[in-house]
């Protein structure tokens, strides 16, 4: 009859291998994230999960719009209300000039899943889309491997903690204690990996590009009448700036003048 310290000791060192196996299947628990478009189906796991293939889908689109350099302001106010209105919000923005003086302003929005199609009717209202790529990424099955993964190694860590409380010396208690420090380090990153899908089904990604004047070419008549108005535009704010000043300043004058005379 083997003694309960070699009983220990086999059991422990058969859990190990066993761990050592499953570990191995799926490169120690880290899954990699899909690219758009990209899923395989495991109908083994399927069948074994409450989840079906189209339960967890992630939706991106990339879109631009051109508009005239008198709206390229307004439109970006009235972009930034519509994701307030949809409660989304915006998570970054890039404004840049090109040879031509013309402004881009890139922003990237992030909308409530279920209200994403009709945001993006409303975006259109706004300004039409000049283009428009909508990408939908089905990781249900991903979802699936981590769900599966996850009770294996909830399973592992309750056989371990069971050995842990047989072991009738420290060494023996460290031994397990090590093992199960591992395996809570996979159980971790794995919710923190379901966690990163839960949140990316839950919102849905506009990237947008609002141009300003886009596509007027440097030889084209209308670049010359667009920057002639720019030019114009800018001339009359600095007309009407001065006179705010000059207009009571000249006034002040004559009056001075008009006073030393009747002297």
């Amino acid at each position: 009859m083997l003694s309960m310290k070699n009983k220990l000791s086999f059991l422990l060192f058969i859990f190990l291998i066993s761990c050592s196996q499953n570990f191995s299947e799926t490169d120690s628990g880290y899954y990699s994230e899909p690219m758009f478009g990209e899923a395989t189906e495991d109908l083994s796991i399927s069948r074994s999960q409450n989840l079906s293939q189209g339960d967890y889908i992630i939706k991106s689109a990339y879109g631009s719009t051109d508009v005239s350099s008198a709206s390229f302001n307004s439109k970006i106010e009235e972009f930034k209300s519509l994701v307030d209105k949809y409660e989304g919000y915006i998570t970054n923005t890039y404004l840049s000039t090109n040879y031509q003086g013309l402004k881009s302003y890139s922003l990237t929005s992030s909308i409530p899943a279920e209200s994403f199609d009709k945001f993006l009717i409303d975006v259109e209202k706004i300004s039409k889309f000049t283009n428009i790529n909508i990408n939908a990424n089905d990781v249900t099955t991903y979802v699936l491997n981590i769900n599966s993964r996850l009770n294996s190694l909830l399973n592992e860590k309750a056989d371990l903690e069971e050995i842990k409380s047989q072991a009738l010396n420290t060494s023996e208690k460290l031994e397990v204690q090590s093992q199960l420090r591992y395996v809570n380090q996979e159980i971790e990153i794995l919710e923190d990996q379901k966690n990163y899908y839960e949140t990316a089904v839950s919102y849905s990604t506009l990237n947008l590009e609002i141009r300003e004047g886009s596509g007027i070419s440097l030889f084209s008549w209308n670049y010359y009448v667009q920057r002639a108005l720019n030019w114009i535009e800018g001339l009359v704010g600095i007309v009407i700036s001065l006179s705010i000043v000059l207009i009571p300043l000249g006034f002040l004058i004559y009056l001075i003048r008009q006073i030393k005379k009747k002297k």
